[in-house]
């Protein structure tokens, strides 16, 4: 079973690595193109998170994609700060790209639905400064929205869903019990490990939760804080406090 560390997601890197497979983007990839590995990061809950993930993979000299969820109710990609992570995982040589939620895309027609990603897309794109080209639908199992958009290099499209082979750790778990035995029977694949699951030491779904809940109230806190201190300041100034 795979214990989800930052030192395991380095081995785990480092063994791909060793079977002479090498990290390409979606971006750069030919269907020609044989022994590599998509490697991709779906950010569902934290650009902090995401960050630490980020340092992970330049550490290990690999290149990779994040998709960034531009309705997230965990974070705000568009916020000073939350531009700021994504500015620094740009940084690093990491591209940036789209998580859309098609929930409420059900009863729109598909020029509608294209519509909608590219106002997000372009959103997006306005507040990091980067232009944005790859998308990826956020828990596509789920939804009944299954439309591929051809404007954007598509996560889900069948050259990179259907016609190599797709590995990831949703929900903390991968579905096989060999997983370099994976990567040594396929030649091509893409790969998604959500940033979420990774941490310093092994921990439980509910132990992740827990802390990722206790780091949003820890910064919520200090942000109002900070706030209320600003204006004391201010209302002291003026002889109002």
């Amino acid at each position: 079973m795979t214990e989800f560390t930052h030192e395991s997601y380095l081995k785990l890197l480092a063994d791909i690595q060793s079977m002479g497979r090498k990290f390409v983007g979606f971006d750069t990839v030919t269907p020609e193109d044989d022994n590599y590995v998509i490697l991709r990061h779906d950010v569902d809950f934290s650009l902090p998170k995401a960050v630490e993930i980020a340092k992970l993979d330049s550490q290990a000299g690999v290149s990779s994609t994040f998709f960034i969820l531009l309705t997230a109710p965990y974070y705000n990609p568009l916020s000073y700060d939350g531009v700021n992570c994504i500015h620094e995982i740009a940084a690093m040589g990491h591209k940036i790209g789209l998580h859309y939620d098609a929930s409420g895309y059900e009863d729109l027609t598909e020029q509608q639905r294209l519509n909608r990603v590219r106002m997000r897309a372009d959103m997006l794109q306005d507040a990091i400064g980067m232009p944005i080209t790859m998308i990826a639908q956020h828990k596509p199992g789920k939804s009944t929205v299954k439309q591929v958009f051809p404007d954007f290099i598509d996560a889900y499209s069948p050259r990179f869903f259907k016609d190599i082979a797709y590995m990831s750790d949703s929900r903390r778990l991968f579905l096989t019990n060999d997983l370099l035995g994976f990567f040594r029977d396929n030649s091509r694949a893409q790969l998604l490990l959500h940033p979420l699951w990774w941490n310093n030491v092994n921990m439980t779904r509910a132990e992740i939760l827990a802390d990722m809940l206790k780091r949003s109230n820890d910064y919520i806190s200090g942000h109002l804080q900070s706030e209320l201190d600003t204006m004391d300041a201010h209302l002291a100034k003026l002889g109002l406090l």
